[in-house]
């Protein structure tokens, strides 16, 4: 599109425009289309091209932002200040060019009125004479060629025609670019649709065939595991057939963020169909199964704690569960047979109440002989000295460098797998009757090691000692009389022992009954995972709890997710006015530690202030009362 009014001859004889030129100026111009070039480019190549071809002492280039110019490229300072000043006023021959789709020609500056701010300040420059030529194509103008010179003076028709010559081959190309960028963005769409849902923006089933595939393959070269989560929502159709299914697509659409929200990189989430979503994790260590399924447990724990707060939709509160099924890859299965064996365990999650985490064994036999094997291993390891105590210590956030509390990990120095946690072998130690002599151990380690810090460090040493107790624990109606002996055999006073319970426990009252006991012995209690188990709070005000640990999955959050902060500061508020020590487990870096302390959380743990550590560093910290530092 030729702008109306402009003279399309071209004197070889008269016209300071050189024919020879100004073609090899339009060939230059081409030369950047053949490439996979952006618009900007193209601008900045014709600016480039006008100021040689062209009797001007500059030449700008702006590209049309709906009907304002937006300044692209300039040839020299004194045309860049002059585009750019243009852009900031909204005020210029280009936006005028853009808005009326003709050329605006200016013989002399100090003879326009039009413009004033931008015509004084061009003038202070020293520019005197311009043209902006509007790039149009498709009844639509995409920018403006602008040239510029310091001696006033008419534009000739031929030097007319050669800027729109110019404008017009460079529009051609733009069209050509935008036609380009929108079919490649339609595409990028066309393929997007057909491997993502529509509703969540998750990868489709198809998608996720292909990546578990690929993973499988990867983890058989490595000699790692592949780990695969089938996730179903329980009693979906329920909010369906209640609340609609606008409803129940907001439902879905929340859970797949909160889903997303926990995946470490290079994990996939995917909704198969209606309510299934299914998670895969690669890049799993191959362990014994009592570790990797520890492992596994840890991550579908992590889904169900994202998806337990209510989804707010439209002025109601929607409470959802999962039950989880888990499946990991040992030998050659197909990504077919694998989502199978995780999906047969999530029915089995289902069948057995709901909101449960079921794990599928592929080798039963083998399975039970590694747990067989462990077991029998875990038997001789207390009398082989291999479990030991680790000390993880509780900070003064008044004070951050000063030892408030400790608690007691235990750990098992396995002589080929290494260091195993608590979690690898406890409940292992129960099926096989062994806890009661491995707590009663813990509990004896523990308090000779209180002992320990007493006489040696005086006031420095902890002032509590936290020791964790299962539910089996605390229902063998032998702990009492231990707990006494022991406390008597280390000169201890209950006060100095605290206990510690995860939250769940208190929904048994025959626990409550027995925790109420101890609490009037003289220990103290701390409720850990406070946050996750839902308590009553009529339970919680019936017990005279001292201690609560806000859950690691709440303070991971901080400080930039708006529920975890809430959830922080309402349980803060909670804990004030019932007279509970806070407790703010799983601080791992200072954002959150800045956070913590600001909001008036009195005490932390966590990696970033120390981690667990055998009882003699604790020690050499206690007496050197200096910052702690992470060991690794």
């Amino acid at each position: 599109g030729t702008p109306p009014g402009v003279c399309r001859g071209l004197d070889a004889g008269n016209s300071h425009v050189k024919i020879g030129s100004l073609v090899d100026a339009m060939a230059a111009v081409s030369r950047v289309a053949t490439e996979d070039f952006v618009p900007d480019a193209l601008l900045r190549r014709l600016c480039e091209v006008a100021a040689t071809t062209l009797d001007v002492d500059g030449a700008g280039v702006m590209a049309a932002d709906g009907t304002r110019a937006r300044f692209v490229h300039a040839d020299g300072p004194l045309v860049r200040r002059a585009e750019m000043l243009q852009g900031l006023l909204r005020q210029g021959p280009c936006g005028d060019a853009i808005r009326t789709a003709e050329p605006v020609v200016v013989a002399d500056l100090q003879a326009e009125s039009r413009w004033p701010r931008f015509t004084a300040a061009a003038l202070t420059d020293g520019l005197r004479a311009l043209v902006a030529m509007p790039l149009i194509s498709r009844g639509m103008v995409w920018g403006t060629l602008d040239l510029y010179r310091r001696e006033p003076g008419s534009w000739s028709s031929e030097e007319l025609a050669a800027a729109a010559m110019l404008a017009d081959l460079a529009v051609s190309y733009l069209v050509m670019a935008s036609d380009r960028d929108t079919a490649r963005a339609a595409e990028r769409a066309l393929v997007h649709r057909s491997t993502h849902d529509l509703l969540t923006g998750l990868p489709n089933r198809g998608l996720f065939f292909d990546r578990l595939e690929h993973a499988l393959a990867g983890a058989h070269r490595r000699g790692e595991e592949v780990l695969v989560l089938f996730i179903d929502l329980d009693r979906f159709k329920l909010i369906n057939d209640t609340w609609g299914h606008a409803a129940g697509d907001a439902v879905l659409t929340e859970v797949a963020a909160r889903l997303a929200g926990t995946l470490r990189e290079g994990d996939t989430l995917a909704r198969l169909a209606g309510d299934e979503f299914v998670l895969l994790c690669e890049n799993i260590p191959r362990e014994p199964a009592a570790v990797v399924d520890v492992t596994a447990q840890t991550v579908a724990g992590r889904l169900q704690q994202v998806l337990a707060p209510p989804i707010a939709h439209e002025g109601i509160e929607l409470t959802v569960s999962a039950s989880i099924g888990l499946a990991v890859a040992s030998g050659r299965q197909s990504a077919e047979e694998l989502l199978h064996e995780a999906d047969a365990a999530m029915y089995a999650a289902k069948a057995s109440g709901r909101g449960r985490v079921v794990p599928h064994r592929q080798n039963t036999t083998m399975a039970r002989r590694s747990e067989q094997e462990l077991a029998q291993s875990l038997a001789a390891a207390l009398d082989a000295g291999e479990l030991e105590l680790y000390y993880q210590p509780i900070m003064s956030a008044a004070e951050i460098d000063r030892i408030e509390a400790v608690e007691s990990l235990l750990r098992w120095n396995h002589p080929r797998l290494g260091v195993l946690p608590a979690d690898a072998f406890v409940s292992l130690a129960e099926q096989t009757g062994m806890l009661p002599r491995i707590g009663h151990w813990v509990l004896d380690q523990a308090c000779a090691q209180l002992e320990a810090w007493q006489h040696q460090l005086g006031p420095e040493a902890p002032r509590t000692l936290f020791c964790n107790l299962s539910p089996h624990e605390l229902a063998d109606p032998s702990l009492g009389t231990i707990l006494s002996r022991t406390l008597e055999t280390h000169h201890l006073e209950p006060g100095r022992l605290g206990l510690e319970i995860v939250e769940k426990s208190f929904s048994d009252p025959l626990l409550v009954t027995s925790l109420t006991d101890y609490q009037r012995r003289g220990h103290p209690l701390s409720i850990d995972d406070f946050g996750t188990g839902y308590s009553s709070l009529s339970r919680l005000i019936q017990l005279p709890v001292r201690y609560a640990k806000i859950d690691q999955t709440f303070v991971a959050g901080l400080p930039d997710d708006d529920r975890c902060r809430a959830l922080v500061a309402a349980v803060l508020v909670l804990a004030e006015n019932l007279d509970l020590q806070i407790i703010a487990e799983g601080v791992e870096n200072p954002e959150q530690a800045a956070h913590l302390i600001a909001a008036g959380c009195p005490l932390l743990q966590g990696h970033h202030l120390a981690e667990p550590m055998p009882a003699e560093q604790v020690t050499a910290q206690l007496s050197a009362r200096r910052p702690l530092t992470s060991t690794h």
